[in-house]
């Protein structure tokens, strides 16, 4: 039998070692989850087995989020709509084909035609005149001036509608050489320059000389289209073939290109200086014009000096004939 004064030995407490493989098998904690009010309707609070307090959310099938929610959702995603105000008229400036005939009254603009060119009456003065003569100073005028017109020469100037020009500069007029010192060019009508003996001056030499001619003279009649004087002496209609065989006579020799010195003609009937000819005869025995055997015949040319002239007197009769028409028609 115990003694029952004896006193009841205090249990010992072991502490289980766990090995790795128990490590390896233990179940993780699951996640928190997050906070809400114990009296949501949303969650509900259960116990585990083990004894832990979870607490879930409730599964229903309906949704029940507001239309305002997913209106503004709607709009942060969709990109901004810029809309015109179409308070304000569309009106057309058309500053891009303006022109010196077109006057906007109304415009404020710096290139307008009211302040580029002035307004064009001036405001009316209220005073009316009484009968009172306060002088010349203050005599009353019936002429409107424009009080902007020292301006006008400012600013740009738009295109006139009523005009439209052209300026064309020809620095370089291709006019045969050959042809403008001898009147004569071996390549013919096949020639790519100018076949043309004028003289060519500039604009304020061609002014001065019009000046000059149509001094002091007055267009009384106009241009003749007929007359009935028969005391002018009837023109008398020149030969056709001699002015083909004066045109076609150069008035200097086509190898020195001077006026001739002993002038003698081929069997081609092409005119060249003497010593011209024979010197060109050593070297080359052709015709210097076109090309065909000389065959060393030079003929004098008795002839030529009188065809020279007749050709010089139709060329001045051509040239007063031109002025005399010009001052006709002024």
């Amino acid at each position: 039998m115990s003694d029952p004064t004896t006193e009841p030995q205090a249990p010992v407490a072991v502490f289980k070692k766990r090995g790795a493989k128990g490590k390896a098998n233990l179940r993780k904690r699951p996640a928190t989850p997050p906070p809400a009010n114990s009296d949501d309707s949303d969650y509900s609070s259960s116990e585990d087995e083990s004894g832990q307090r979870v607490k879930r959310c409730k599964k229903t099938a309906t949704v029940t989020a507001s239309s305002k929610d997913v209106v503004t959702g709607k709009k942060d995603l969709s990109a901004t709509v810029y809309s015109a105000d179409r308070n304000v008229p569309i009106t057309s400036t058309n500053d891009a084909t303006k022109h010196s005939n077109w006057y906007d009254e109304d415009s404020k603009d710096e290139l307008s035609a009211k302040n580029l060119l002035g307004s064009a009456r001036t405001t009316a003065k209220d005073s009316q005149p009484d009968g009172t003569y306060r002088g010349l100073a203050n005599q009353t005028t019936f002429i409107q001036k424009n009080p902007d017109a020292p301006n006008r020469a400012k600013g740009p100037i738009k295109a006139p509608t009523n005009i439209r020009t052209i300026t064309v500069m020809d620095f370089k007029p291709d006019i045969c050489k050959d042809y403008k010192k001898t009147g004569h060019c071996g390549f013919g009508d096949s020639c790519i320059y100018l076949h043309d003996r004028t003289d060519v001056k500039q604009g304020w030499q061609l002014d001065k000389e019009w000046e000059e001619v149509t001094k002091g003279k007055k267009n009384l009649g106009g241009t003749i289209v007929a007359s009935a004087n028969r005391d002018k002496k009837e023109q008398v209609p020149e030969d056709e073939a001699e002015i083909a065989m004066l045109e076609k006579i150069p008035f200097a020799c086509i190898i020195c290109e001077e006026s001739y010195r002993e002038p003698v003609v081929t069997r081609c009937g092409h005119y060249f200086c003497e010593p011209c000819a024979l010197k060109r005869y050593r070297k080359d025995p052709t015709c210097a014009a076109c090309g065909a055997g000389t065959n060393g015949v030079f003929n004098s040319a008795k002839k030529l000096k009188k065809l020279l002239e007749k050709k010089r007197e139709r060329e001045e009769k051509k040239k007063k004939k031109a002025e005399e028409e010009a001052n006709e028609e002024q």
